[in-house]
């Protein structure tokens, strides 16, 4: 025979099987009514089985004794009887109410969407004031949680608003600081540049492969820098070439090696960037190889020049 509590299992794995596809707010709801049904069934057995009140039948399920053959106790039905008579606030069930479905039939759908507040009406017509106290507290824990969860929200967004402007904030100091960057260091450069003519660019392409080709890309510069400082200098000519055939200046030019040299495209890329104002020379107007120069020359260099630096194999006089 299909008993109560083989129902009550059903319904339960129902339920169960039902979680995975409900949200929190379903599933609190559908809770409430399982546990309004459990009561009316309970109710409904009991009196019809017992014959008497509530209080009678839930006793009746812990008054059977041994040997009675005429009355066997269902486990289930033992367990929902112990949970009423414990649960709900010690206050025992209404059995009138429960036995003729007023429970089942008049409890209105409370899915709690509309919040406690809402549901205050429709709890004052449940006749089971145990029924009121249980779904009224479900009601309740719902509405906290919900008013719980907006204040997160709210917190969540407010706090991710406020990063926002930080880092934007940030995003345009750092903006802004780039942009004065690179105004200085265009007219920085600009300061370094100098007019050249066609005839200029090649003779300086040719000057740096037969003084730096073995250098790397700062010395090629660096080479370049001091022919441009020279221009610019009134010690000197006006003009690249100019300045790269003054006599006894450059030993490329003396040995005829500036008209042999393979110009590299390394070499014309940092020839480029030197006229482009790239600088580093901290105005040096010489440099020589100490291995490579004439005792006299570099006795000349030391004792009227100014030392600057040294970089790879050439010393930087001013």
């Amino acid at each position: 025979m299909f008993t109560w509590n083989s129902f009550l299992q059903t319904l339960f794995q129902f339920v169960k099987a039902m979680v995975i596809n409900v949200s929190k707010q379903m599933y609190r709801n559908a809770a409430v009514l399982t546990a309004g049904c459990m009561v009316v069934f309970v109710a409904t057995f009991s009196s019809a089985s017992f014959g008497g009140s509530g209080r009678n039948a839930l006793a009746a399920y812990s008054q059977v004794y041994p040997g009675d053959d005429g009355l066997k106790p269902d486990p289930g039905a033992l367990l929902i009887g112990a949970g009423l008579k414990e649960g709900l606030n010690g206050q025992e069930p209404d059995a009138e109410a429960f036995a003729d479905g007023a429970l089942l039939l008049e409890t209105p759908s409370l899915p709690g969407q509309a919040g406690l507040e809402e549901n205050k009406a429709e709890l004052a017509e449940i006749p089971s004031e145990s029924a009121r106290v249980l779904i009224g507290s479900v009601l309740k824990q719902d509405a906290k949680e919900k008013l719980e969860s907006e204040q997160t929200i709210r917190e969540r967004v407010g706090q991710a608003q406020k990063e926002i402007r930080v880092q934007q904030v940030r995003d345009a100091a750092q903006k802004a600081a780039e942009e004065a960057r690179k105004k200085e260091e265009e007219v920085r450069k600009a300061a370094f540049r100098i007019p050249y003519s066609q005839e200029d660019y090649q003779v300086m392409l040719r000057i740096v492969q037969a003084e730096a080709g073995g250098c790397d890309s700062t010395g090629k510069i660096l080479v370049a820098n001091v022919i441009m400082n020279r221009v610019r200098s009134s010690e000197f000519p006006d003009n690249i070439t100019n300045v790269v055939y003054e006599k006894s200046q450059f030993s490329p030019v003396s040995d005829g090696s500036i008209d042999r040299v393979s110009v590299s495209q390394d070499t014309i890329n940092c020839v480029n960037r030197a006229l482009d104002g790239e600088d580093y020379s901290q105005g040096a107007l010489y440099f020589m190889n100490r291995q490579a120069s004439y005792s006299g020359n570099v006795s000349w260099f030391d004792r009227t020049r100014t030392f600057l630096f040294t970089h790879g194999g050439h010393e930087f006089f001013k």
